[in-house]
């Protein structure tokens, strides 16, 4: 199972990721079937339960595509295996990730940092 560390790293690094993009914009609320050839091989590890999204969240996940283009090899692969973790949460592990990911967005900038540093040692230190 995946640590708890790691998903949380995950959860910020998609975060990060989705932040707003310029780019024209495809339905408001698409089904799977209405992607672009690109933006269901990004978006693969989800497509069991994209239809069910919510418009607001298939737009927030579509966002990634751009940036995905412009990311090295190895980040490619580790945001599809972070897709591919979170699709795999229940939703109990979810809620209980957005409620520390609120918490930690709440923290002064340097106190969050120290935070993030720490998540980032403890995931490093459980892959070895």
């Amino acid at each position: 199972m995946t640590s708890f560390p790691r998903l949380f790293a995950a959860a910020a690094l998609l975060a990060g990721l989705c932040s707003p993009a310029s780019q024209a914009s495809p339905p408001s609320d698409p089904r799977w079937e209405q992607l672009g050839v690109e933006q269901q091989q990004v978006l693969a590890p989800l497509a069991g339960e994209w239809n069910r999204y919510s418009a607001e969240k298939k737009q927030h996940l579509l966002d990634i595509v751009p940036r995905y283009r412009a990311l090295p090899a190895e980040q490619k692969q580790r945001v599809q295996q972070n897709l591919k973790a979170w699709s795999e949460l229940t939703p109990q592990q979810r809620h209980e990730i957005r409620g520390n990911w609120d918490k930690l967005q709440k923290l002064p900038p340097d106190q969050r940092q120290q935070v993030i540093q720490r998540l980032r040692q403890q995931n490093a230190s459980s892959a070895q």
